[in-house]
């Protein structure tokens, strides 16, 4: 028996604007308003507002919440002051990724975990069989939270039209990747200045309660226009931004998928440091995430298969027309000695090899700061 599609508190706005929708991570979700690049232009020069609801919040708190998530996530958690945020992963004991997610540290022992939709439910479990031997309180509170991403140049302009006059003042120094408690309509919130699309943006936290006066106020108020989950892919893949299940999963480590940056060896010891260290350090095979540009007509997408010769040396990850950039490309997990920025090698597109480029990422230069 087929099972049904979950739906956020917003679902009835997106009928009402006659939103394509289809399942997304077993949510029912918005695809596209007007058209995929329409939306896509909207986010780059104005303003854009996702649903993102469908997105998991885990609060972790008690005596050892910060040794707990030291030991279960790559970036060093003792760095986060109070309101701020960083991007993180859950790595498993062989390196491989449970998910990624940015984890805010809102008071001295209390820690909200942003996750990605599919994986909240599992993140979470991970998370309880891995809690024994620690005081810590896990709280999956995902089913009573929706989230709204408010991206774009002139996302600050469109937030203020849900915010008192005493957190219009807060957020205007909100600094990237910081957490505020919020206001909205006489609940308790949050504002952080993430985003995944390349651009400035928010991200809000709010009860479902008032997640559509929050939406219809975004639209009737502002100039901001809804964007649906079509956009974002491209926006973010433009950024280079991985996506759960396309750029990573169990199989690849965050050495691979490019974001070593986030992992902190001298923190001490945590899951999977080990397999990471050693691949860092050339001890092991290990593949590498690039970005390609096609050099042929075509649209490469995730699983199409990379050659260099005859040589199968990889596989894309995440491609598409890329509206900005107006080429397509993408990101491909390639083996170690693949190619360097500036090579070449073919993508099996449908049956046919396209010639695409090695380019340096990202693809668009982010906007965030």
């Amino acid at each position: 028996m087929e099972e049904k599609l979950k739906t956020t508190p917003l679902y009835a706005i997106h009928k009402k604007l006659k939103a394509k929708t289809a399942g997304f991570g077993g949510w029912d979700m918005p695809i596209s308003y007007e058209g995929v690049l329409a939306e896509h232009k909207t986010v780059r020069e104005g303003c854009g507002i996702f649903d993102v609801s469908h997105m998991g919040e885990i609060f972790v708190s008690g005596p050892d919440a910060l040794k707990f998530l030291q030991f279960h996530t790559v970036n060093d958690v003792s760095r986060l002051g109070i309101g701020n945020g960083q991007y993180s992963a859950l790595p498993t004991p062989d390196a491989g990724f449970v998910d990624d997610l940015i984890i805010y540290r809102l008071a001295e022992d209390t820690y909200l975990l942003c996750v990605n939709a599919s994986n909240a439910d599992k993140d979470y479990q991970w998370l309880v069989e891995h809690k024994a031997g620690y005081n810590v309180k896990l709280d999956n509170q995902s089913p009573d939270w929706a989230q709204i991403a408010i991206q774009g140049p002139k996302s600050l302009e469109s937030l203020k039209a849900l915010l008192n006059a005493d957190d219009q003042k807060k957020v205007e120094t909100l600094k990237y990747t910081d957490i505020m408690p919020t206001d909205f309509f006489g609940k308790k919130g949050y504002t952080a200045r993430t985003g995944y699309t390349g651009e400035w943006g928010y991200e809000i936290y709010l009860p479902n309660a008032v997640a559509e006066q929050a939406f219809t106020t975004l639209l009737e108020k502002t100039p901001a226009k809804p964007i649906g989950l079509g956009a974002r892919d491209t926006l973010r893949l433009e950024a280079c931004y991985l996506l759960y299940g396309n750029d990573m999963d169990e199989t690849v480590t965050p050495i691979e998928a490019g974001i070593g940056w986030a992992v902190r060896f001298e923190k001490g010891d945590f899951l999977g440091k080990e397999k990471m260290e050693a691949q860092k350090a050339g001890k092991i095979p290990a593949r590498k995430m690039v970005a390609f540009q096609l050099e042929e007509q075509g649209i490469p997408r995730h699983g199409m298969d990379i050659y260099k010769g005859d040589r199968k040396i990889g596989v894309v990850t995440s491609g598409s027309f890329l509206p900005t950039l107006e080429f397509s490309g993408g990101m491909a997990l390639i083996e170690k000695d693949g190619g360097q920025v500036g090579d070449t090698f073919e993508v099996d597109v449908r049956g046919k090899r396209k010639v695409a480029k090695i380019v340096k990422r990202p693809l668009y230069s982010a906007q965030v700061k």
